[in-house]
């Protein structure tokens, strides 16, 4: 093989491109110097297209000013080197800047790298001719050699490959530079300019619009751009400052950022501070900017410094050591918490202000200085605050915290409506001050087991008022957190709670006990009055005796209303059937003159209170003892009805007052009723505690119709019993039905 010879020739493309190869250079060599200072993946890229762009340049140089087609050809293999990797260093440098990660994971770059390095290896291995090229040779254009050749399929692919590439990443460019703001849209703006101008003067070139046909301009501009990428690395700090960052940090925190110049007018700001100061812009003063509100404006303007030293919080600090606002919003105000910071002037602010810098017509930031405000809402923390605390206070319970060391850290101002006493006084003292001496052990066994266990704990004692008495209290003692030394106290008086009680229960022993005694004994002496008074006497004695028996009746019916009351409301299986039956039985025993008619299927079986038997008989009774005719009539049935039955009392008696049918509508006993309706409310309580209905109907032209709906039970063997129970019913009524047909059996 003989040595090329390296005849050189110049051509007037020659110096913009060792231009051009020059500036991409030194961009390297001043991005590999400073690497320390950008995001590392940032500098490697743009390293990456910085060398590419400078050795396609060099390269090209050098095909230009060789005088032979094999010289020719020979450089032109390096400049399908620096295509190839700028192919591939473009792409990824635009998806490093705009942080698309996805973009560049080792699989997608492989991908991305596939048809350069196949491209270039083809090259090196069989030449560009042919593939590439068809019959290159050298041509005189315009006083310069210039090699000449038909293109083939495989250059029109790699270059429609490259193109497409190119308008992609032209895309992304152009969304960044719309979608952001400040020097970051300025970045973008400008590289976008870098990218797009080389391949649209390549573009024109091949058409023949500019310069020579088969001169390739595109290296060519690189020298014009080189000053555009010089313009965005040196005075909008491209690789000190990436937006990837400043997106994250600023552009997308969802706090509010501002940035105030010593001028007192805004530089920069994010979106959340826009919505929060809709008349904020960069430009306008802080009056302005913060009208609605005013205390922000105070503290920027104190002295062009903040408090003086520079901080007045520290991101990510307590919000509740920096400056509280309330931005006014009519109906909806918003609260907000305000750190600040100053800019200092010099270097020191040099940073900031590459940060948030402000446009020329403002000044420089870093040389003067400046404030940047954090705007945090708290507005639903501090809406749920003031509601739990509103809770607090009116709460009609003593809230108090206490300590592992038994001391109250907190008592509610209920405490004052309550026992007297201020919270400021019962704060810091034991716990167990206040509660009466024969009560302290039991409560602080109390507060330990809530300590120890995290279990609540309920206590029944005694705390003493200021006046000097001693208030009953219901407590409940338990952990506040399970990761704090504190547990939530929680009291309640039931001071006149117990009262009540006492006397209800003094009441109900004289009701259910005393009185049936005496009227016992009423009785008593009633009847041995007969045999010592003339016949006129009876009819008072008669008197006396339905008193007596009024009396003890309502005394067992207090008993019963009591033991409803008291009792947990257990229900039970209860065959209404034998129920109704057994009860009607007794009725005409104790009321002979009544007459009492009973309907009802071989078994109904419902799940009722187990005191239903207490409401069915005040029903039947009430139907005998309220009738004020001389021959009482009640008609009972059950009746299957939907999921469960119902029980009808039908009467031909006066009827029931109304006021004592209230108790059906207000559940409730007054002291304007009559005390027979106590009867009522009692079978109005059981009913409803069994899941049924009760009604009362007005028959005419007298009585009163009183329905009772219950539900089925629904186990297995109240089922089985009742279908037993029904099968023979109906074989009876069979029977009964046989014996009593006069004609004679079919023959057989």
């Amino acid at each position: 093989m003989h040595p090329v010879s390296m005849v050189w020739q110049p051509t007037p493309y020659t110096v913009p491109l060792l231009v051009a190869a020059l500036a991409s250079f030194s961009f390297a060599v001043y991005a590999v110097r400073n690497r320390s200072r950008g995001e590392i993946p940032l500098v490697r890229s743009f390293v990456g297209v910085t060398v590419s762009s400078g050795v396609w340049s060099l390269a090209y140089a050098a095909q230009l000013s060789a005088t032979t087609l094999e010289a020719t050809l020979l450089w032109n293999r390096l400049v399908w080197v620096g295509v190839a990797a700028l192919t591939v260093a473009w792409p990824v440098f635009v998806f490093v800047y705009v942080d698309w990660t996805a973009w560049i994971r080792p699989r997608r770059i492989a991908l991305l790298c596939l048809v350069p390095a196949t491209a270039v290896g083809g090259i090196f291995v069989v030449g560009a001719d042919p593939i590439f090229y068809t019959s290159p040779s050298l041509s005189d254009t315009n006083g310069f050699l210039v090699m000449e050749y038909l293109p083939t399929p495989a250059l029109l692919g790699f270059m429609t490959y490259a193109y497409a590439v190119n308008l992609f990443t032209f895309a992304v460019l152009g969304y960044a530079a719309l979608a952001r703001d400040g020097v970051f849209r300025r970045q973008a703006a400008l590289l976008l300019a870098a990218g797009v101008a080389p391949m649209t003067v390549g573009v024109i070139g091949i058409w023949g619009l500019i310069g020579p046909r088969f001169v390739d301009l595109t290296p060519v501009t690189f020298a014009a751009t080189s000053g555009l990428l010089g313009w965005v690395v040196f005075r909008y700090r491209l690789l000190d400052l990436s937006p990837i960052a400043r997106d994250a940090v600023f552009a997308n925190l969802s706090d509010g950022i501002v940035v105030v110049d010593d001028a007192g007018r805004v530089v920069d700001l994010n979106r959340p501070a826009r919505r929060l100061f809709p008349s904020a812009a960069i430009g306008c003063g802080v009056d302005e900017a913060f009208e609605r509100a005013p205390a922000v404006t105070d503290l920027v303007s104190r002295d062009g410094t903040v408090d003086g030293a520079g901080s007045r919080g520290t991101p990510g600090a307590d919000p509740d050591d920096d400056l509280r606002v309330t931005v006014d919003g009519g109906s909806d105000p918003r609260f907000l918490t305000v750190a600040a910071h100053s800019i200092a002037g010099g270097g020191s602010g040099a940073g900031v202000e590459s940060e948030f810098e402000s446009p020329p017509e403002f000044g420089s930031t870093s040389a003067a200085g400046g404030t940047v405000l954090l705007f945090r809402d708290v507005t639903e923390r501090e809406t749920l605050q003031r509601r739990y605390r509103a809770l607090i206070e009116k709460s009609p319970n003593i809230i108090a915290v206490c300590g592992t060391d038994g001391l109250l850290r907190y008592v509610s101002p209920s405490i004052e409506r309550l026992l007297g006493h201020s919270p400021a006084e019962i704060e810091g003292r034991p716990v167990i001050d206040l509660v009466h001496p024969d009560d302290r052990r039991e409560a602080q066994r109390a507060f330990e087991c809530a300590f120890e266990t995290g279990e609540p704990q309920a206590i029944d004692h005694r705390i003493a008022h200021a006046d000097g008495n001693w208030r009953q209290f219901d407590t409940r003692v338990e952990r506040l957190f399970e990761d704090t030394e504190e547990v939530v106290i929680t009291a309640t008086d039931v001071t006149e709670i117990r009262r009540s009680e006492q006397r209800l229960q003094v009441l109900n022993r004289v009701l259910r006990h005393d009185l049936k005694n005496d009227t016992n004994v009423i009785g008593g002496y009633a009847n041995l009055l007969r045999n010592h008074v003339d016949e006129e006497g009876d009819d008072y004695l008669d008197i006396i005796d339905r008193k007596v028996e009024t009396l003890t009746h309502l005394s067992d019916q207090a008993r019963e209303i009591d033991v409803a009351l008291h009792r947990d409301g257990a229900r039970a299986e209860i065959d209404l059937s034998e129920l109704v039956t057994r009860l009607c039985e007794s009725l005409e025993s104790s009321f002979p003159r009544a007459t009492v008619t009973v309907s009802t299927p071989g078994a109904a079986v419902v799940c009722a209170d187990e005191l239903l038997e207490s409401a069915v008989r005040n029903v039947l009774e009430n139907a005998v003892v309220h009738n004020d005719g001389d021959q009482p009539i009640v008609e009972v049935a059950v009746d299957p009805d939907g999921e469960g039955y119902r029980i009808a009392v039908a009467d031909n008696g006066p009827g029931i007052p109304a006021v004592e049918r209230s108790v059906f509508s207000e559940a409730r006993e007054t002291a304007l009723e009559h005390a027979s309706g106590l009867g009522l409310w009692l079978v109005h309580w059981i009913v409803t505690e069994s899941g049924g209905e009760l009604e009362i109907h007005t028959r005419e032209p007298t009585g009163t119709l009183i329905t009772m709906w219950l539900p089925t039970a629904n186990g297995e063997a109240a089922k089985a019993r009742e279908a037993v129970a029904n099968g023979e019913a109906a074989a009876d009524a069979e029977a009964a039905s046989a014996s009593s047909d006069p004609s004679p059996d079919p023959a057989p």
